[in-house]
């Protein structure tokens, strides 16, 4: 009972972080539209697969994902794995707060990723009201992206929270203007998916033939990202997002 009481060490469940933020020099562009001096020159050429920002690790800093796909993920005090999201390019990661990471971040894809200098961005946070503005609007979407995700896991039925998650992957994907033969490549595995979504791997499985016989959905290969799906009928998918118990 002790054992289940004590905090996981993530080191159990995740290799070791990679270190990101060594030898910086200022002057960048930016995705995000931050200064100019809050960023490394070099954007980095990330493999899949690997760990870039480590639970419980050392906040060296943050990055902002020019392009690919990443995985959060957090071990819990009583040694279970959540995952929080899958963001992507345009998205900024590390910025967690504390002296710690509170989450883990994976490359699901390889990804390009461009480091944001602490110091020099907390400078210009205090003395450049801009600044302060954008940092706030990034907040607000993070609260969303956060609230988006518990209205998922608010859902009784698994097909709803399937439906509704692939339905923010279009969104996501082509910026809300999915239509219906559209394909869109998931390079996250499907118990992944089942993770996000708090339900079992088979019952995802499930969700997902249902969506299959129901001619709403079907299997469209291999990216060389993930799985790719066609969506044959959006419409139906928008209706098999709404919650049925």
């Amino acid at each position: 009972m002790n054992n289940m009481a004590e905090k996981p060490e993530a080191g159990k469940f995740f290799p070791e972080q990679m270190m990101l933020f060594k030898e910086l020099v200022e002057v960048s562009t930016s995705l995000f539209l931050w200064p100019e001096d809050v960023h490394d020159r070099t954007v980095r050429n990330v493999p899949a697969g690997r760990v870039v920002v480590r639970q419980g690790g050392k906040q060296e800093g943050a990055f902002e994902i020019v392009s690919g796909t990443l995985k959060l993920s957090q071990v819990t005090e009583d040694g279970r794995q959540i995952i929080l999201g899958f963001p992507s390019a345009g998205e900024v990661i590390g910025l967690t707060g504390g002296k710690e990471y509170r989450y883990a971040a994976e490359t699901l894809t390889i990804a390009r990723l461009r480091p944001v200098l602490w110091k020099a961005f907390y400078e210009r946070l205090l003395r450049n009201h801009s600044t302060r503005e954008k940092f706030l609007d990034w907040i607000d979407a993070q609260e969303q992206r956060a609230q988006d995700h518990i209205a998922i896991l608010s859902l009784q039925s698994a097909v709803s929270k399937l439906a509704t998650f692939l339905l923010s992957r279009i969104s996501q994907q082509r910026k809300g203007t999915g239509h219906d033969g559209m394909i869109i490549d998931l390079p996250m595995t499907q118990r992944d998916i089942a993770t996000y979504l708090a339900i079992a791997p088979e019952t995802c499985s499930r969700a997902m033939k249902k969506l299959r016989d129901g001619a709403t959905i079907e299997d469209a290969g291999r990216s060389d990202k993930g799985q790719l799906l066609k969506i044959l009928n959006r419409e139906r998918l928008s209706e098999s997002g709404m919650d049925h118990a």
